[in-house]
């Protein structure tokens, strides 16, 4: 069931961002009087659809996408229905700037949704783990970590890092996880002052990505009202820090350290209003998630029409720069392929979001959309960012290439197109249960 759930969210996932992509190519040429022969959602026999002027808008068998045919492509004529080329409607016979602007369309459209989803989502307001929102108060120090050597302890809060001000934990895991083995200048507070230290952040063995082993405070949401927690004198908001001496580094944690351990004292260590707390537990016989009666702290993010808007196009003006960086890490060797996120990955996430409801759904196609859109404006041939390499360089030269060069531009970046696609499948199934034991 769980794999039927992944792979049909896949597919609507998929086809919602490929057929806004398309859409921005078709539109465009639209707007251009180009030819479009097909403007098709989904691939493979027609099963329905309409004429738009030359235009057979259809729906597609195969839900996966979409696409648009355009006069001036290869294999262009597709019925001896179609008019003859010649009249100036040939893609190719445009003029470069608005072939430039069909194949910029795609991507800046997936951008579009994203920006979109993002802004219906901030209207509507959805909840979110509040993990990320909360100030970036240390909850846990792994023993042997850069932080630990540095002298960072429990209920220290992260101020900055190379001279970045950080206002949440999001702030400051990106800070860190995108410098791998580099020296960071870290401003944290204790106590109301304010502390410097330099330290060199190490980097994960799984994805290769910087780490200085600390992690955020736990906070408790709520509390089951006559729960063996609210007996003891937990509040909402408290940060759990240890139980019975085991550091609690996520909220998943908390029912594992307290597995076996029903009708037991059980030693809590708090941090409360800035001030660390000790209580004790008696854990009742519980197997759900929450054995003694705690529920994660959760925020929902709403916004008017204008707010949202605002905070949608900054959320996506940020992670553009954020993948931006990290892909200036991979192509540094600085972070490891294994943080990308191919097929299989995408498939799990957009299972596990549908299961989470359609908010968490609608955002992760919002954040996917976006990288489809980047991806596509890499330089690469037959990605549409290859194709406006190609335009640029013979508006550079004021000459089109030849059918041969560009053969030959294509073939190469194919190859490099499926070299990247082998590596992103290869980090996928590296960490599948079935293969992650066996491949380096």
């Amino acid at each position: 069931m769980e794999y039927l759930t992944n792979t049909a969210a896949f597919i609507v996932a998929l086809g919602l961002m490929i057929f806004f992509h398309e859409f921005g190519h078709f539109i465009t040429a639209k707007a251009f009087g180009m030819r479009v022969f097909v403007f098709s959602f989904g691939f493979g026999k027609r099963l329905a659809g309409f004429k738009w002027g030359d235009t057979d808008c259809r729906v597609s068998a195969i839900p996966l996408g979409g696409y648009v045919k355009l006069e001036g492509e290869a294999d262009d004529v597709i019925s001896e229905d179609v008019p003859a080329a010649g009249d100036g409607r040939d893609f190719n016979a445009r003029p470069r700037w608005q072939r430039f602007i069909v194949y910029v369309a795609g991507p800046v459209m997936n951008g579009v949704l994203t920006v979109a989803v993002l802004t219906s989502l901030y209207m509507l307001g959805f909840e979110v783990d509040a993990t990320p929102y909360e100030r970036p108060v240390v909850g846990a120090v792994e023993a042997g970590s850069p932080a630990a050597g540095a002298g960072l302890q429990p209920g220290d809060e992260l101020a900055s890092i190379d001279g970045r001000p950080l206002a949440t934990w999001e702030e400051a895991q990106y800070a860190v996880l995108l410098k791998p083995g580099q020296d960071l200048a870290v401003r944290f507070r204790r106590g109301g002052e304010e502390r410097d230290v330099t330290l060199r952040s190490g980097v994960t063995e799984k994805d290769r990505v910087g780490t200085i082993g600390v992690h955020p405070l736990v906070r408790v949401g709520a509390l089951v009202k006559g729960g063996a927690a609210e007996a003891a004198g937990l509040r909402p908001d408290d940060g759990v820090v240890s139980i019975d001496g085991r550091p609690i580094r996520g909220f998943a944690e908390i029912p594992e350290a307290l597995a076996g351990k029903a009708g037991k004292n059980v030693a809590l260590v708090l941090y409360r209003d800035g001030r660390p707390l000790e209580l004790t537990v008696v854990p009742r016989d519980d197997k759900g998630a929450a054995r003694i009666g705690l529920e994660q702290k959760r925020v929902v993010k709403r916004f008017g029409l204008g707010g949202a808007l605002a905070e949608a196009v900054q959320w996506t003006a940020d992670n553009v720069k954020l993948t931006f960086r990290a892909l200036k890490g991979l192509l540094t060797a600085q972070l490891s392929p294994r943080t990308m996120m191919g097929p299989l990955q995408i498939a799990q996430a957009s299972g596990d979001a549908a299961r989470n409801g359609a908010r968490q759904f609608f955002f992760l196609v919002a954040v996917i959309s976006l990288q489809i859109g980047i991806m596509n404006l890499f330089p690469l041939p037959p990605l549409d960012g290859g194709h406006l390499a190609i335009l640029a360089g013979e508006g550079l030269l004021r000459r089109d290439f030849s059918l041969q060069a560009k053969a030959m531009i294509m073939n190469a970046g194919a190859m490099v197109l499926l070299l990247l696609i082998g590596v992103v499948l290869y980090s996928d199934l590296s960490k599948t249960k079935l293969l992650g034991g066996i491949l380096p």
